[in-house]
């Protein structure tokens, strides 16, 4: 299908959301270099200040069903995406007067929860940019993850370069035309105010039911097995790239570099993906291989002290974990009811901020990065080692 077909309020939607991609890579680095060098933040004021970040995905389930019944949703969108600029420009005053952490601490919780809250929306307008056209909507999901990880790939690594001549202040200024772009491109979009999300009124009680998540995300033993184990997992890995900033200078390296890690991480991501559909191992089988094989490499980025290596073996891991990704999705539809594909993906995203949480507290009482890398791998790769000899009574049905 060629790109024409696309209508052009899914173009501005596109554009949109790519800008705000562009001004959030700038943000990220910037506030991480930031947080180090002007409060002398330790890994777990760090990583206190990621899990707050994670609290509007924790809570999501709740707010959801409420933006889904928002009539005006270019309206709030807009407000969204204004209030996202107020907020950076205060991160920005912050940073330059040296006002407390907490207002830090405040003003990121918002930045996320205006995030997520503009993620949502932005999910949930696509299918009427595209004027609801079943088969346009599945070509748009290739269009759109291709072109988050590409220009996650380019900005880290435009941010990694400028900070070797510009301050993490200025990297952080030059996020502000990205995010005013943003705002341009959804103006541009144009929506049917009239059109409103109906809600019949047996599934207005539904939405009370948050039960019913959990009902639906039990019906396949071996599906949610590996949700649960993936989402533990995460919440370990998650932790380990909060820390890298900390990593890098316990290492030695130059903080500058983190934008080249991040650019290295998503492109590892992208290639996965990009070879997952020539990977013909069945869900059951692959996620042994991946946790073993992603585990050993991570365990020693924590082990081998020479940078270049570990930059090698982190890339090696990223590119297992790409492919997870989609074998991933694969596994949602092939185990669940499609019908309930939506129920499935709001429990297990509750999950993933959970045990995000959960491990984001670690540092509040143990600092060693080195150890918890080690400690946190050697889980992931004993758990593979677990679902390979269990791989058998799998095949079998047992959690099936």
């Amino acid at each position: 299908m060629k790109i024409k077909t696309f209508t052009s309020n899914f173009y501005h939607l596109i554009l949109s959301r790519s800008t705000r991609n562009i001004a959030d890579s700038f943000y990220l680095i910037a506030l991480s270099i930031g947080l180090v060098q002007v409060y002398q933040i330790d890994a777990a004021k760090l990583s206190l200040f990621t899990l707050l970040g994670l609290l509007p995905n924790v809570t999501s389930i709740f707010y959801g069903p409420f933006l889904n019944r928002i009539k005006n949703d270019k309206k709030w969108l807009m407000i969204f995406q204004i209030s996202q600029l107020v907020v950076i420009v205060g991160i920005i005053l912050c940073l330059n007067y040296q006002f407390a952490v907490l207002w830090m601490y405040s003003l990121n919780f918002i930045f996320n929860l205006l995030t997520t809250l503009l993620n949502t929306m932005q999910m949930k307008i696509t299918p009427e940019t595209l004027d609801n056209d079943s088969e346009l909507i599945d070509k748009s999901v290739d269009i759109q993850y291709k072109t988050s990880n590409v220009l996650d790939i380019i900005s880290n690594f435009i941010a990694s370069s400028l900070l070797a001549f510009i301050s993490y202040l200025v990297l952080l200024q030059l996020s502000i035309p990205f995010f005013i772009g943003a705002i341009y491109f959804m103006f541009r979009v144009k929506l049917d105010t009239r059109a409103t999300s109906q809600f019949s009124k047996e599934h207005e009680k539904e939405k009370l039911r948050l039960l019913e998540s959990v009902e639906a995300f039990r019906e396949s033993k071996f599906a949610s097995l590996i949700i649960f184990i993936e989402a533990f997992l995460s919440g370990g890995t998650d932790l380990l790239l909060t820390l890298v900033p900390l990593y890098l200078l316990q290492e030695k390296i130059p903080i500058g570099y983190l934008g080249v890690v991040l650019a290295v991480q998503r492109g590892a991501d992208l290639l996965g993906a990009l070879l997952a559909p020539r990977i013909r191992i069945r869900p059951r089988h692959f996620f042994c291989i991946d946790y073993i094989i992603s585990g050993l490499c991570l365990l020693f980025v924590f082990i081998i002290p020479y940078p270049l290596v570990k930059l090698l073996l982190f890339f090696i891991a990223f590119v297992v974990i790409g492919v997870s990704g989609n074998i991933f999705e694969k596994m949602i539809y092939a185990e669940y009811d499609n019908n309930k594909v939506a129920l499935i993906y709001t429990a297990s995203s509750s999950l993933y901020a959970i045990f995000g949480i959960l491990f984001l507290l670690i540092p509040s009482f143990y600092q060693n990065i080195t150890v918890l890398g080690i400690s946190i791998n050697i889980m992931t790769f004993g758990i593979g080692v677990y679902l390979l000899i269990k791989s058998g009574v799998l095949v079998k049905g047992e959690l099936s």
